[in-house]
């Protein structure tokens, strides 16, 4: 068996020159500074090999998800998919992401071994912790049993010792339902936790489900739900349809028809010829509340939770058996109930514009969501990253900002954000970015935080230390499975994870033809914004291991060599001056 347990970090050696401890002498300068002030963090820490201990040749992680123990911020948690084996797994650090361990023990149970997605834009397992270090994930079920797009189950594992051990829940299965009944419920969308009110942790686990057993003229839209347990993940009653009779009114229906946006063929362009639907079908009569609902996007159903205990679910509105179909609008279903009731209202009116967002809530209460879209549709490939939020409670919005800094005429391609809001109400995002491509198609993972509820950003910091190469792997060509980067909050850093090709065999000729073949193995990677513990007592940990540990060693080195030519009266070798950095991870 392969040891799954990483045991420190590689050294480094570097150079000893007097350019270099002058360097040296400036980073750590601001590093300090950085620390202490919450509106600007570190330099990220250099890439850490999160799964280094899984040597298997085809290994295929997805891009982790993070949960930070807001008890511990050493306690770092990562929720991921081996998309080779289809399963689910925990990577755990106890030293605030500067090493890592793959626990060997499933979330998934026997019945339903297999967790991961093969689409595009998912995150396979969202993680979160609750009171008193309980730890939460929420994943999909399937078997091979299961048809690749009906069967299967939605699931929350909860452990009480860090993912040693699991106890897993049913949420919602759709196993063994056959003709109109059988229903497609993967992936999993997100998972929130209520700590503040009741006895108990309150779990929010939000899907879609979709009806494969219903064809045109009498397809049924998707739609968008959301399950709760009010004891800790152990039960969870009927899930909710937040779209249920939202749609039956007649002006909102109208609202929907009237934002489709018709075209013209150009001349001698070939026309579509459409038949009538049969009478009495869905499609024979498209305006009627059965037809609307949600969204079929793969991670649109979003939720999260205020400091408060109020619940707060952005979904994208959809429709079936209606051509041409009309755009989506963002709808925000709120419970203050713990989950028993639900309001919903329209938060963005019907547009081309609205994307399947991610969001964060913070616990002051703000909802942020931020989402990739293409503001020139003429131009393929092209994208930028955009946020928006509200500080009322879902009643209001500001207006759409971008938040990518790169010149707009670059037409880059900026997409999958993802998001994440810290106890203090800092929020960070990030997003893969091809800025870096030096044209072998690769990606970048880049970041950017806002300290004022969205009204201003800092400018966008490169986390990756080398781009993504994306002709090995699972992303996009033959199989676009891919996941936005994982972040990860706590009032004295983010932390980034991203899947990365680096590892890939490139000398193997199974790797070097084609795509899809290689290997992809998680890199984390941290930003620190203060001193783990506040950095006033004996015990307080700072995470710069990879940065400001590094340039003190320098500093040292720098005072013996001086120390030396003090002695000496002579210079520094010359063997101190030219030798090179090397740096491996």
């Amino acid at each position: 068996m392969i040891s799954r347990e990483r045991r420190g970090l590689r050294t480094r050696p570097f150079a000893l020159s007097v350019g270099i401890g002058a360097a040296a002498c400036a980073l750590l300068a601001q590093g300090v500074a950085s620390a202490t002030d919450a509106g600007s963090p570190t330099t990220p820490t250099r890439p850490t090999h999160a799964t280094k201990a899984d040597q298997a040749p085809g290994r295929m992680y997805s891009s982790p998800d993070f949960a930070v123990d807001p008890r511990d911020p050493t306690r770092v948690v990562a929720g991921v998919a081996d998309l080779n084996s289809r399963r689910c797994h925990l990577l755990r650090s106890t030293d605030g992401a500067q090493t890592w361990t793959i626990l060997e023990e499933s979330p998934s149970p026997a019945s339903f071994p297999f967790c991961s997605q093969s689409q595009g834009g998912v995150i396979q397992a969202p993680v979160a912790f609750g009171r008193d270090g309980t730890l939460y994930m929420a994943l999909g079920g399937w078997d091979e049993s299961d048809a690749s797009r009906t069967g299967g189950s939605i699931l929350l594992a909860r452990s009480d010792n860090l993912g040693d051990s699991w106890e897993t829940t049913e949420v919602y299965s759709t196993r063994g339902k056959t003709g109109e009944a059988a229903e497609n419920v993967r992936p999993v969308h997100t998972l929130a936790v209520d700590t503040e009110t009741g006895g108990d942790d309150i779990v929010y686990v939000t899907f879609g489900i979709a009806y494969p057993g219903f064809t045109a003229p009498n397809q049924r839209p998707n739609t968008p739900m959301v399950a709760v347990s009010r004891d800790g993940g152990r039960t969870f009653e009927a899930p909710a349809n937040l779209a249920d009779r939202f749609f039956e009114p007649q002006a909102l229906r109208d609202q929907a028809l009237a934002a489709v946006t018709t075209t013209t063929a150009a001349p001698n362009a070939s026309t579509t010829t459409t038949t009538t639907p049969a009478a009495g079908s869905r499609a024979a009569t498209p305006n009627q509340a059965a037809n609307f609902a949600g969204s079929g996007g793969r991670n649109h159903i979003q939720a999260g939770v205020d400091g408060k205990g109020t619940a707060y679910v952005l979904w994208l509105s959809g429709t079936a058996s209606v051509s041409p179909s009309p755009p989506s609008a963002q709808m925000l279903s709120k419970s203050t109930d713990g989950g028993r009731t639900w309001n919903t209202t329209m938060a963005i009116p019907f547009g081309y514009d609205n994307a399947a967002p991610r969001v964060a809530v913070t616990a002051g209460g703000a909802i942020h969501m931020v989402y990739g879209r293409n503001p020139e549709p003429s131009v393929g490939g092209h994208g930028e990253i955009y946020h928006r939020a509200s500080t009322d409670g879902g009643a209001t919005w500001s207006e759409e900002k971008a938040i990518t800094d790169d010149p707009p005429a670059a037409l880059l391609g900026q997409y999958f954000p993802n998001i994440s809001a810290a106890p203090n109400g800092r929020v960070d995002v990030v997003w893969w970015d091809t800025r870096d491509d030096v044209g072998i198609r690769s990606n970048d993972v880049y970041y950017s935080h806002s300290v004022d509820d969205g009204k201003t950003w800092s400018k966008n910091q490169r986390i990756t230390d080398r781009s993504v190469d994306r002709r090995y792997g699972v992303w996009g060509v033959n199989y676009d499975i891919n996941s936005p980067p994982g972040v990860g909050s706590i009032d004295e850093y983010a932390i980034f994870g991203w899947d990365d090709t680096r590892n890939t065999d490139v000398s193997n000729a199974d790797y070097s033809t084609g795509f899809g073949a290689g290997t992809q193995d998680v890199f984390t990677s941290v930003a620190q914004f203060d001193a783990v513990g506040g950095g006033t007592s004996s015990t307080a940990k700072v995470l710069l291991a990879a940065t400001a540990g590094l340039v003190v060693v320098g500093l040292i080195l720098l005072v013996v060599a001086m120390s030396a030519r003090r002695r000496t009266g002579g210079p520094i070798p010359p063997r101190a001056t030219t030798a090179k950095t090397t740096a491996k991870v």
